[in-house]
């Protein structure tokens, strides 16, 4: 705020300045940079606040939240089931998540850019197209209990070969042809 009363000053200071546009242009687009570069901090800040505290803190039922693939790894088995072929360049793919601690587990995030991605043989990647309920997020495994959840992945224009979850690659098996 205070280069932008500042550019404005010296624009009404001298107006000979003002006439050159390099230093009115320089000075603006500093000015918006910088805000651009504030809130892009300030929400990436909130975002890794609400993380930790989702992983520091107590959950409601007490539950591990897992959010990366130490985590993934230390909690909880994983494997594909299945892989279906639903149309031209679209799998189903079966996800089984096996919870052996005595405390409910959650997989947070998956929502998010890299969490959950199927790669095809060259390694192009795809991310879910649908998965879970509209809006949801994260995926519950009580103590001592296993779940399977289903994704459609589209976009994949060579065979299905690996689902990586928060990192941590599973083979996936033969397509099924139905």
């Amino acid at each position: 705020m205070k280069k932008i009363v500042f550019i404005f000053t010296l624009i009404a200071a001298f107006p000979a300045l003002a006439e050159e546009t390099g230093v009115v242009k320089d000075g603006i687009k500093s000015v918006v940079s910088g805000v651009i570069t504030a809130g892009k901090d300030a929400l990436s800040g909130v975002k890794d606040g609400v993380d930790d505290g989702r992983q520091s803190g107590s959950s409601i039922d007490g539950a591990i939240v897992v959010m990366d693939k130490d985590a993934l790894a230390k909690y909880v088995a994983t494997s594909v089931t299945a892989i279906e072929k639903v149309a031209d360049q679209e799998y189903k793919i079966t996800l089984a998540l096996r919870n052996n601690t005595d405390k409910i587990v959650r997989l947070a995030n998956l929502n998010e850019r890299n969490s959950l991605l199927l790669l095809d043989k060259e390694g192009f990647i795809s991310p879910p197209k649908t998965a879970l309920l509209p809006g949801e997020s994260d995926i519950t495994i009580p103590e001592k209990a296993a779940v399977k959840v289903r994704y459609i992945f589209a976009g994949i224009e060579d065979t299905p070969a690996t689902l990586r979850l928060y990192g941590m690659d599973i083979t996936v098996p033969a397509v099924e042809n139905k």
